[in-house]
């Protein structure tokens, strides 16, 4: 296989891993836009809820009413499923057209990759949810938090949190986050070149080293 394939496909596997190992990033990125916190502001603790007990005790129930124990594993999936297929589509334009069997091999891996990752991301969700129900008390006021717990035991508030993967395949917004995973894939051609280059460079300078301390 060419050199340059190898790293196409080095790079997709590499991409893919990242995917398939982020769902828990990628809900979180969703709530952020959807509750209307930056992500860089996730984790900031307030006075009020940093130990209260209280606020714990909300939050644990609204982690408990939106993600329902019996489900939160197949939330998970989904939303791990929902980025690796728009990565699949975004990155195919990368991948060496002239070797159909190396992509063959690629997406078999994929989809070994990708059932293996399920599997460790099952023994980390408890610990997930653990994490998440904390940063629910340290985020938010213990105002803030019972009007949530109050949303979510509507109907509607279960709904939300229910179809959060399906937000993210819906076509508008799937649309709109395949654009720019296209545009970023756009980078990655000259990025392998770039690094192709240097490879090669650092290669044939070693050499000439290597002759020269030979002489």
């Amino acid at each position: 296989m060419p050199f340059a394939n190898t790293v196409r496909l080095l790079a997709a596997s590499s991409l893919f891993a990242l995917a398939a190992n982020n769902p828990a990033s990628a809900q979180a990125a969703f709530e952020s836009e959807t509750l209307g916190i930056p992500e860089s502001e996730l984790g900031a603790e307030t006075s009020e809820t940093a130990t209260s007990p209280e606020a714990m005790t909300v939050a644990t129930e609204i982690v408990d009413l939106g993600y329902p124990e019996a489900e939160r594993e197949a939330l998970f999936f989904a939303t791990m499923d929902q980025m690796v297929g728009q990565m699949r589509i975004a990155i195919a334009p990368t991948l060496p057209q002239d070797d159909p069997g190396a992509v063959a091999i690629l997406d078999d891996w994929i989809t070994e990759y990708t059932a293996e990752s399920k599997e460790v991301l099952r023994k980390h969700i408890p610990s997930i949810m653990a994490g998440m129900t904390s940063a629910y008390a340290k985020i938010f006021t213990l105002q803030e938090l019972n009007d949530i717990l109050a949303f979510v035991q509507t109907p509607s508030g279960k709904r939300f949190f229910a179809l959060s993967p399906a937000v993210v395949g819906e076509p508008s917004f799937a649309d709109a986050n395949q654009a720019y995973m296209d545009e970023s894939m756009e980078m990655l051609a000259p990025a392998q070149t770039e690094l192709i280059g240097r490879i090669m460079e650092y290669l044939e300078n070693k050499e000439t080293m290597e002759s020269t301390s030979q002489t």
